[in-house]
Protein backbone atom coordinates (compact mmCIF):
# COMPACT_ATOMS: atom_id res chain seq x y z
CA UNK A 1 0.00 0.00 0.00
CA UNK A 2 1.46 3.38 -0.99
CA UNK A 3 1.26 6.18 1.56
CA UNK A 4 0.86 9.88 0.79
CA UNK A 5 4.54 10.62 1.34
CA UNK A 6 5.67 7.92 -1.08
CA UNK A 7 6.56 5.24 1.43
CA UNK A 8 5.31 1.70 0.93
CA UNK A 9 3.82 -0.16 3.87
CA UNK A 10 5.05 -3.72 3.88
CA UNK A 11 3.26 -6.65 5.46
CA UNK A 12 -0.34 -7.76 5.77
CA UNK A 13 -2.90 -5.09 6.60
CA UNK A 14 -6.00 -5.49 8.72
CA UNK A 15 -8.44 -3.64 10.96
CA UNK A 16 -6.94 -5.16 14.09
CA UNK A 17 -3.34 -4.35 13.21
CA UNK A 18 -3.47 -0.84 14.69
CA UNK A 19 -4.49 -2.17 18.11
CA UNK A 20 -1.36 -4.28 18.49
CA UNK A 21 2.12 -3.22 17.52
CA UNK A 22 5.66 -4.30 18.32
CA UNK A 23 9.01 -2.60 18.64
CA UNK A 24 12.47 -4.09 18.59
CA UNK A 25 15.47 -2.17 19.90
CA UNK A 26 18.57 -3.93 18.61
CA UNK A 27 21.35 -1.60 19.64
CA UNK A 28 24.98 -2.72 19.42
CA UNK A 29 24.08 -6.30 20.29
CA UNK A 30 21.51 -5.47 23.01
CA UNK A 31 18.21 -7.00 21.90
CA UNK A 32 14.82 -6.10 23.39
CA UNK A 33 11.31 -6.62 22.04
CA UNK A 34 8.03 -5.23 23.34
CA UNK A 35 4.37 -5.73 22.42
CA UNK A 36 2.00 -2.77 22.73
CA UNK A 37 -1.78 -2.83 22.90
CA UNK A 38 -3.55 0.46 22.24
CA UNK A 39 -0.31 2.30 22.97
CA UNK A 40 0.42 0.59 26.29
CA UNK A 41 3.22 -1.93 26.77
CA UNK A 42 1.63 -5.34 27.29
CA UNK A 43 4.71 -7.58 27.31
CA UNK A 44 8.47 -7.28 26.89
CA UNK A 45 11.56 -9.47 26.76
CA UNK A 46 15.32 -8.90 26.78
CA UNK A 47 17.80 -11.36 25.30
CA UNK A 48 20.14 -12.59 28.06
CA UNK A 49 23.10 -12.69 25.66
CA UNK A 50 24.36 -10.40 22.92
CA UNK A 51 22.61 -10.78 19.55
CA UNK A 52 24.93 -9.99 16.66
CA UNK A 53 24.31 -12.42 13.76
CA UNK A 54 21.26 -13.40 11.75
CA UNK A 55 21.23 -16.87 13.31
CA UNK A 56 21.30 -15.30 16.79
CA UNK A 57 18.46 -12.97 15.77
CA UNK A 58 16.34 -15.92 14.63
CA UNK A 59 17.02 -17.69 17.93
CA UNK A 60 16.22 -14.52 19.89
CA UNK A 61 12.87 -14.09 18.13
CA UNK A 62 12.05 -17.74 18.79
CA UNK A 63 12.92 -17.34 22.47
CA UNK A 64 10.89 -14.12 22.59
CA UNK A 65 7.82 -16.02 21.40
CA UNK A 66 7.78 -17.80 24.77
CA UNK A 67 7.57 -14.47 26.64
CA UNK A 68 5.86 -12.08 24.22
CA UNK A 69 2.83 -13.57 22.45
CA UNK A 70 3.82 -13.14 18.80
CA UNK A 71 0.71 -14.97 17.58
CA UNK A 72 -1.08 -11.61 17.85
CA UNK A 73 -0.13 -10.08 14.51
CA UNK A 74 0.95 -6.47 14.19
CA UNK A 75 3.35 -3.96 12.68
CA UNK A 76 6.88 -3.79 14.01
CA UNK A 77 9.32 -0.89 14.21
CA UNK A 78 12.99 -1.83 14.44
CA UNK A 79 15.49 0.58 15.99
CA UNK A 80 18.89 -0.77 14.98
CA UNK A 81 22.51 0.24 15.42
CA UNK A 82 25.43 -1.95 14.34
CA UNK A 83 29.19 -1.56 14.06
CA UNK A 84 28.84 -1.48 10.25
CA UNK A 85 26.20 1.25 10.48
CA UNK A 86 27.67 4.62 9.46
CA UNK A 87 26.22 8.13 9.73
CA UNK A 88 27.96 10.71 7.53
CA UNK A 89 27.12 14.38 7.18
CA UNK A 90 27.33 15.58 3.58
CA UNK A 91 27.03 19.22 2.57
CA UNK A 92 24.93 19.40 -0.59
CA UNK A 93 23.50 22.25 -2.66
CA UNK A 94 19.76 22.71 -2.93
CA UNK A 95 18.32 20.29 -5.51
CA UNK A 96 15.19 18.31 -6.31
CA UNK A 97 14.61 15.12 -4.36
CA UNK A 98 15.12 12.89 -7.40
CA UNK A 99 18.44 14.56 -8.23
CA UNK A 100 19.50 14.45 -4.58
CA UNK A 101 18.87 10.73 -4.33
CA UNK A 102 20.77 10.04 -7.55
CA UNK A 103 23.69 12.01 -6.12
CA UNK A 104 23.47 10.16 -2.80
CA UNK A 105 23.43 6.79 -4.58
CA UNK A 106 26.77 7.67 -6.19
CA UNK A 107 28.15 8.80 -2.83
CA UNK A 108 26.98 5.57 -1.21
CA UNK A 109 29.06 3.53 -3.64
CA UNK A 110 32.08 5.79 -3.04
CA UNK A 111 31.85 6.14 0.73
CA UNK A 112 30.59 2.81 2.08
CA UNK A 113 33.08 1.14 4.43
CA UNK A 114 32.14 -2.43 3.46
CA UNK A 115 32.42 -4.37 0.21
CA UNK A 116 28.85 -5.68 -0.03
CA UNK A 117 25.74 -3.88 -1.32
CA UNK A 118 24.48 -1.06 0.90
CA UNK A 119 21.04 -0.11 2.13
CA UNK A 120 20.77 3.60 2.82
CA UNK A 121 18.45 6.36 3.94
CA UNK A 122 18.99 10.00 4.82
CA UNK A 123 17.78 12.92 6.91
CA UNK A 124 17.95 16.48 5.62
CA UNK A 125 19.94 18.89 7.78
CA UNK A 126 19.85 22.70 7.79
CA UNK A 127 22.50 24.55 9.77
CA UNK A 128 22.00 27.94 11.36
CA UNK A 129 24.48 29.56 8.95
CA UNK A 130 22.27 28.68 5.98
CA UNK A 131 24.25 25.63 4.88
CA UNK A 132 22.22 22.60 3.84
CA UNK A 133 23.18 18.96 3.92
CA UNK A 134 22.04 15.45 4.69
CA UNK A 135 22.84 12.92 7.37
CA UNK A 136 23.41 9.78 5.29
CA UNK A 137 22.89 6.44 7.03
CA UNK A 138 24.50 3.31 5.53
CA UNK A 139 24.10 -0.34 6.50
CA UNK A 140 24.86 -3.57 4.62
CA UNK A 141 21.74 -4.48 2.67
CA UNK A 142 22.16 -8.04 3.91
CA UNK A 143 21.43 -6.93 7.49
CA UNK A 144 18.27 -5.07 6.54
CA UNK A 145 16.99 -7.94 4.40
CA UNK A 146 17.70 -10.66 6.93
CA UNK A 147 16.23 -8.64 9.83
CA UNK A 148 12.99 -7.81 8.04
CA UNK A 149 12.71 -11.39 6.79
CA UNK A 150 13.15 -12.78 10.31
CA UNK A 151 10.43 -10.43 11.59
CA UNK A 152 8.07 -11.41 8.79
CA UNK A 153 8.67 -15.07 9.56
CA UNK A 154 7.20 -14.73 13.03
CA UNK A 155 4.18 -12.80 11.78
CA UNK A 156 5.39 -9.23 12.34
CA UNK A 157 4.90 -6.74 9.50
CA UNK A 158 7.98 -4.46 9.20
CA UNK A 159 6.84 -0.85 9.07
CA UNK A 160 9.83 1.23 10.19
CA UNK A 161 13.53 0.36 10.31
CA UNK A 162 15.29 3.36 11.74
CA UNK A 163 18.63 4.44 13.22
CA UNK A 164 18.92 5.86 16.73
CA UNK A 165 18.94 9.43 15.41
CA UNK A 166 15.27 9.17 14.40
CA UNK A 167 14.28 8.48 18.01
CA UNK A 168 16.42 11.36 19.27
CA UNK A 169 15.00 13.69 16.61
CA UNK A 170 11.46 12.84 17.65
CA UNK A 171 12.17 12.90 21.39
CA UNK A 172 14.14 16.12 21.95
CA UNK A 173 11.34 18.52 20.90
CA UNK A 174 9.21 17.11 23.75
CA UNK A 175 11.76 18.27 26.34
CA UNK A 176 12.24 21.72 27.81
CA UNK A 177 14.98 22.77 25.38
CA UNK A 178 15.02 25.90 23.20
CA UNK A 179 14.72 24.96 19.55
CA UNK A 180 17.99 26.64 18.57
CA UNK A 181 19.95 25.26 21.53
CA UNK A 182 22.85 22.94 20.70
CA UNK A 183 22.80 19.65 22.60
CA UNK A 184 25.33 16.81 22.71
CA UNK A 185 23.24 13.68 23.20
CA UNK A 186 25.30 10.82 24.68
CA UNK A 187 23.57 7.44 24.37
CA UNK A 188 25.41 4.92 26.54
CA UNK A 189 25.31 1.15 26.00
CA UNK A 190 27.24 -1.79 27.42
CA UNK A 191 29.65 -2.18 24.50
CA UNK A 192 29.36 1.07 22.53
CA UNK A 193 28.55 4.77 22.96
CA UNK A 194 26.89 7.03 20.41
CA UNK A 195 27.26 10.81 20.46
CA UNK A 196 24.70 12.83 18.49
CA UNK A 197 24.98 16.59 18.06
CA UNK A 198 21.48 17.99 17.67
CA UNK A 199 19.42 21.14 17.94
CA UNK A 200 16.68 21.43 20.52
CA UNK A 201 14.09 21.05 17.75
CA UNK A 202 15.41 17.53 17.20
CA UNK A 203 17.48 18.11 14.07
CA UNK A 204 20.51 15.79 14.20
CA UNK A 205 23.61 17.48 12.78
CA UNK A 206 26.24 14.75 13.03
CA UNK A 207 26.97 11.45 14.77
CA UNK A 208 30.04 9.92 16.42
CA UNK A 209 30.22 6.24 17.33
CA UNK A 210 32.68 5.28 20.06
CA UNK A 211 33.99 1.72 20.16
CA UNK A 212 33.53 1.33 23.91
CA UNK A 213 30.68 1.29 26.40
CA UNK A 214 30.37 3.21 29.64
CA UNK A 215 32.10 1.65 32.64
CA UNK A 216 34.45 2.58 35.47
CA UNK A 217 37.37 1.91 33.11
CA UNK A 218 36.06 4.14 30.31
CA UNK A 219 34.30 7.05 32.02
CA UNK A 220 37.40 9.27 31.87
CA UNK A 221 37.81 8.45 28.19
CA UNK A 222 34.16 9.34 27.56
CA UNK A 223 34.61 12.71 29.30
CA UNK A 224 37.49 13.47 26.92
CA UNK A 225 35.43 12.48 23.86
CA UNK A 226 32.49 14.65 24.94
CA UNK A 227 34.80 17.62 25.40
CA UNK A 228 36.43 16.96 21.99
CA UNK A 229 32.98 16.94 20.40
CA UNK A 230 32.20 20.28 22.04
CA UNK A 231 35.45 21.84 20.74
CA UNK A 232 34.88 20.40 17.24
CA UNK A 233 31.38 21.87 17.20
CA UNK A 234 32.66 25.30 18.17
CA UNK A 235 35.27 25.09 15.41
CA UNK A 236 32.83 23.93 12.72
CA UNK A 237 29.71 25.91 13.63
CA UNK A 238 31.22 28.92 15.36
CA UNK A 239 29.14 28.45 18.51
CA UNK A 240 29.35 26.41 21.68
CA UNK A 241 27.31 23.49 22.91
CA UNK A 242 24.78 24.33 25.61
CA UNK A 243 24.20 20.95 27.28
CA UNK A 244 25.47 17.37 27.42
CA UNK A 245 22.34 15.19 27.48
CA UNK A 246 23.09 11.76 29.00
CA UNK A 247 20.79 8.88 27.99
CA UNK A 248 20.81 5.26 29.14
CA UNK A 249 20.65 3.39 32.43
CA UNK A 250 24.46 3.38 32.81
CA UNK A 251 25.04 7.14 32.91
CA UNK A 252 23.68 7.93 36.42
CA UNK A 253 26.19 5.50 37.96
CA UNK A 254 28.97 7.87 36.94
CA UNK A 255 27.22 11.19 37.54
CA UNK A 256 29.99 12.59 39.75
CA UNK A 257 32.77 11.87 37.27
CA UNK A 258 30.79 13.20 34.30
CA UNK A 259 29.66 16.39 36.00
CA UNK A 260 33.19 17.11 37.24
CA UNK A 261 34.96 16.45 33.91
CA UNK A 262 32.59 17.58 31.15
CA UNK A 263 33.14 21.24 30.23
CA UNK A 264 29.44 22.10 29.99
CA UNK A 265 26.28 21.51 32.01
CA UNK A 266 25.34 17.81 32.18
CA UNK A 267 21.73 16.64 32.24
CA UNK A 268 20.74 13.06 33.10
CA UNK A 269 17.51 12.06 31.36
CA UNK A 270 15.51 9.98 33.87
CA UNK A 271 13.01 8.82 31.26
CA UNK A 272 15.84 7.41 29.12
CA UNK A 273 17.20 5.38 32.06
CA UNK A 274 14.55 2.74 31.36
CA UNK A 275 16.21 -0.08 29.32
CA UNK A 276 13.03 -0.18 27.20
CA UNK A 277 13.09 3.58 26.54
CA UNK A 278 14.15 3.22 22.89
CA UNK A 279 11.51 0.54 22.27
CA UNK A 280 8.80 2.58 23.99
CA UNK A 281 9.56 5.79 22.14
CA UNK A 282 9.62 4.00 18.79
CA UNK A 283 5.85 3.50 19.12
CA UNK A 284 5.41 7.29 19.31
CA UNK A 285 7.30 8.16 16.13
CA UNK A 286 5.31 10.73 14.22
CA UNK A 287 5.24 8.77 10.96
CA UNK A 288 6.97 11.60 9.07
CA UNK A 289 10.24 9.72 9.03
CA UNK A 290 12.85 10.67 6.51
CA UNK A 291 15.48 8.16 7.63
CA UNK A 292 13.66 4.85 7.22
CA UNK A 293 15.48 1.91 5.63
CA UNK A 294 12.21 0.23 4.69
CA UNK A 295 11.14 3.18 2.53
CA UNK A 296 14.32 2.91 0.45
CA UNK A 297 14.04 -0.84 0.42
CA UNK A 298 10.54 -0.68 -1.00
CA UNK A 299 11.80 1.55 -3.80
CA UNK A 300 14.39 -1.12 -4.61
CA UNK A 301 11.63 -3.66 -5.45
CA UNK A 302 11.53 -5.20 -1.98
CA UNK A 303 7.80 -5.77 -2.49
CA UNK A 304 5.27 -7.46 -0.26
CA UNK A 305 5.48 -10.56 -2.42
CA UNK A 306 9.23 -10.84 -1.87
CA UNK A 307 8.72 -10.41 1.86
CA UNK A 308 6.17 -13.21 1.84
CA UNK A 309 8.57 -15.48 -0.03
CA UNK A 310 11.55 -14.58 2.15
CA UNK A 311 9.27 -14.88 5.15
CA UNK A 312 8.44 -18.44 4.15
CA UNK A 313 12.13 -19.26 4.04
CA UNK A 314 12.75 -17.57 7.38
CA UNK A 315 9.95 -19.57 8.95
CA UNK A 316 11.82 -22.70 7.93
CA UNK A 317 15.06 -21.17 9.20
CA UNK A 318 13.50 -20.41 12.57
CA UNK A 319 12.35 -23.99 12.89
CA UNK A 320 15.75 -25.27 11.79
CA UNK A 321 18.05 -23.18 13.94
CA UNK A 322 15.92 -23.12 17.07
CA UNK A 323 14.09 -26.41 16.73
CA UNK A 324 16.76 -28.40 18.53
CA UNK A 325 16.36 -26.23 21.64
CA UNK A 326 12.72 -25.07 21.56
CA UNK A 327 9.64 -25.79 19.48
CA UNK A 328 8.47 -22.65 17.77
CA UNK A 329 5.02 -22.22 19.33
CA UNK A 330 4.22 -18.58 18.58
CA UNK A 331 1.60 -18.43 15.86
CA UNK A 332 1.45 -22.21 15.39
CA UNK A 333 -0.60 -23.22 18.42
CA UNK A 334 -4.22 -22.20 18.66
CA UNK A 335 -5.12 -23.54 22.09
CA UNK A 336 -3.40 -23.63 25.47
CA UNK A 337 -3.76 -27.42 25.68
CA UNK A 338 -1.75 -27.79 22.49
CA UNK A 339 0.85 -25.38 23.90
CA UNK A 340 1.27 -27.51 27.02
CA UNK A 341 1.74 -30.65 24.95
CA UNK A 342 4.29 -28.83 22.80
CA UNK A 343 6.22 -27.74 25.90
CA UNK A 344 6.29 -31.32 27.19
CA UNK A 345 7.50 -32.60 23.80
CA UNK A 346 10.12 -29.86 23.72
CA UNK A 347 11.41 -30.87 27.14
CA UNK A 348 11.75 -34.48 26.00
CA UNK A 349 13.60 -33.40 22.88
CA UNK A 350 15.95 -31.22 24.92
CA UNK A 351 16.76 -34.13 27.22
CA UNK A 352 17.40 -36.38 24.23
CA UNK A 353 19.55 -33.69 22.62
CA UNK A 354 21.61 -33.26 25.79
CA UNK A 355 22.26 -36.99 25.95
CA UNK A 356 23.19 -37.04 22.27
CA UNK A 357 25.54 -34.08 22.64
CA UNK A 358 27.23 -35.57 25.69
CA UNK A 359 27.83 -38.78 23.78
CA UNK A 360 29.32 -36.89 20.83
CA UNK A 361 31.50 -34.75 23.10
CA UNK A 362 32.90 -37.87 24.70
CA UNK A 363 33.67 -39.40 21.34
CA UNK A 364 35.08 -36.13 20.08
CA UNK A 365 37.58 -35.86 22.91
CA UNK A 366 39.24 -39.11 21.95
CA UNK A 367 39.44 -37.99 18.31
CA UNK A 368 40.81 -34.56 19.24
CA UNK A 369 44.13 -35.88 20.53
CA UNK A 370 44.65 -37.85 17.35
CA UNK A 371 43.79 -34.84 15.19
CA UNK A 372 46.18 -32.60 17.11
CA UNK A 373 49.07 -34.91 16.27
CA UNK A 374 48.04 -35.04 12.62
CA UNK A 375 47.98 -31.27 12.33
CA UNK A 376 51.68 -31.09 13.07
CA UNK A 377 52.13 -32.44 9.52
CA UNK A 378 48.89 -31.17 8.03
CA UNK A 379 49.61 -31.92 4.35
CA UNK A 380 47.36 -34.94 4.69
CA UNK A 381 44.53 -33.09 6.44
CA UNK A 382 42.40 -32.50 3.28
CA UNK A 383 42.30 -36.20 2.52
CA UNK A 384 41.43 -36.97 6.14
CA UNK A 385 38.64 -34.41 5.97
CA UNK A 386 37.28 -36.10 2.84
CA UNK A 387 37.16 -39.40 4.69
CA UNK A 388 35.37 -37.67 7.57
CA UNK A 389 32.84 -36.09 5.17
CA UNK A 390 32.03 -39.48 3.66
CA UNK A 391 30.90 -40.64 7.11
CA UNK A 392 29.30 -37.35 8.12
CA UNK A 393 27.22 -36.49 5.03
CA UNK A 394 23.53 -37.47 5.45
CA UNK A 395 22.08 -39.87 2.90
CA UNK A 396 19.70 -37.18 1.65
CA UNK A 397 22.64 -34.88 0.79
CA UNK A 398 24.71 -35.15 -2.39
CA UNK A 399 27.99 -33.21 -2.41
CA UNK A 400 28.85 -32.05 -5.92
CA UNK A 401 31.96 -30.03 -5.06
CA UNK A 402 34.32 -30.01 -2.09
CA UNK A 403 37.18 -27.52 -1.78
CA UNK A 404 39.70 -27.57 1.09
CA UNK A 405 42.69 -25.27 0.92
CA UNK A 406 45.11 -23.55 3.24
CA UNK A 407 44.74 -19.80 3.67
CA UNK A 408 43.63 -16.98 5.94
CA UNK A 409 45.30 -18.50 8.98
CA UNK A 410 43.51 -21.82 8.67
CA UNK A 411 41.90 -24.32 6.32
CA UNK A 412 39.14 -22.87 4.12
CA UNK A 413 36.34 -25.39 3.54
CA UNK A 414 33.68 -24.91 0.82
CA UNK A 415 30.93 -27.45 0.12
CA UNK A 416 28.34 -27.39 -2.68
CA UNK A 417 25.59 -29.88 -3.33
CA UNK A 418 21.90 -30.70 -3.22
CA UNK A 419 19.49 -32.02 -0.60
CA UNK A 420 16.41 -34.14 -1.22
CA UNK A 421 12.94 -33.38 0.14
CA UNK A 422 10.81 -30.30 0.57
CA UNK A 423 12.15 -27.03 1.95
CA UNK A 424 11.41 -27.73 5.60
CA UNK A 425 12.86 -31.25 5.53
CA UNK A 426 15.93 -30.03 3.63
CA UNK A 427 16.43 -27.17 6.09
CA UNK A 428 16.40 -29.54 9.06
CA UNK A 429 18.87 -31.90 7.38
CA UNK A 430 21.30 -29.12 6.40
CA UNK A 431 21.08 -27.41 9.79
CA UNK A 432 22.07 -30.67 11.50
CA UNK A 433 24.83 -31.16 8.91
CA UNK A 434 26.26 -27.71 9.77
CA UNK A 435 26.10 -28.52 13.46
CA UNK A 436 28.00 -31.76 12.87
CA UNK A 437 30.70 -29.88 10.97
CA UNK A 438 31.20 -27.58 13.95
CA UNK A 439 31.62 -30.47 16.39
CA UNK A 440 34.99 -31.99 17.44
CA UNK A 441 37.32 -33.18 16.15
CA UNK A 442 37.20 -30.87 13.11
CA UNK A 443 35.45 -27.80 14.54
CA UNK A 444 34.69 -26.08 11.24
CA UNK A 445 33.43 -22.54 11.97
CA UNK A 446 30.62 -22.02 9.44
CA UNK A 447 30.71 -18.46 8.11
CA UNK A 448 28.41 -18.98 5.11
CA UNK A 449 25.32 -21.00 5.94
CA UNK A 450 23.07 -22.78 3.46
CA UNK A 451 20.41 -20.21 4.44
CA UNK A 452 22.30 -17.49 2.55
CA UNK A 453 22.16 -19.55 -0.65
CA UNK A 454 18.46 -20.10 -0.18
CA UNK A 455 17.79 -16.39 0.38
CA UNK A 456 19.56 -15.57 -2.90
CA UNK A 457 17.52 -18.23 -4.70
CA UNK A 458 14.32 -16.81 -3.18
CA UNK A 459 15.14 -13.34 -4.47
CA UNK A 460 15.81 -14.74 -7.94
CA UNK A 461 12.66 -16.88 -7.90
CA UNK A 462 14.70 -20.05 -8.37
CA UNK A 463 13.91 -21.91 -5.13
CA UNK A 464 11.21 -24.55 -5.42
CA UNK A 465 9.57 -26.24 -2.46
CA UNK A 466 10.21 -29.79 -3.65
CA UNK A 467 12.76 -31.87 -5.49
CA UNK A 468 16.48 -31.37 -4.91
CA UNK A 469 17.44 -28.03 -3.41
CA UNK A 470 20.89 -26.62 -4.11
CA UNK A 471 23.06 -25.24 -1.32
CA UNK A 472 26.52 -23.93 -0.45
CA UNK A 473 28.23 -24.10 2.94
CA UNK A 474 31.59 -22.46 3.69
CA UNK A 475 33.71 -22.19 6.79
CA UNK A 476 37.20 -22.19 8.26
CA UNK A 477 39.02 -24.85 10.25
CA UNK A 478 41.81 -23.39 12.37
Amino acid sequence: MALSDGRILLGVGGLGMARTSYTISWLYGEFRIARFHKGNMAAQWEAPERVETHAQLVRALDAASNHVDLSIKGDVTVVHEHDLHTHDYLEVPSMKRRDLEKYLQRRVEQDKSFDEDAAWCYHKVSHRDGKEGVLLHLLPKRLVKSTTAACTAVGLAPKNYVPLTEIVSDYLPTKDIAHDQLVVVVACFNERTEIILALGDGEALFVRELNYGLSADTVERLVQDINRTMRYTRQQLGRGVDTAWMMGHLAPRFAAELEAGVEMPVYFDEEAEDPYFWAQWATRLSGKLSANFISVFAQKNMTGEVFRRVGAWSTAAVLVVAGFLTLFTGGLVAHRADQMRSIEQRSNQIRELIAEVEEKVSAGRSKQDHLTRLRATSHNLPSLMMVHLSRLTPSEVTLTEVEIQRGGGGWQVALSGTVAGDMRQGARILARFEQELEQPPWRVTVNQSFTETWMEQFEQGKLSDSGRLGFQIAGVML
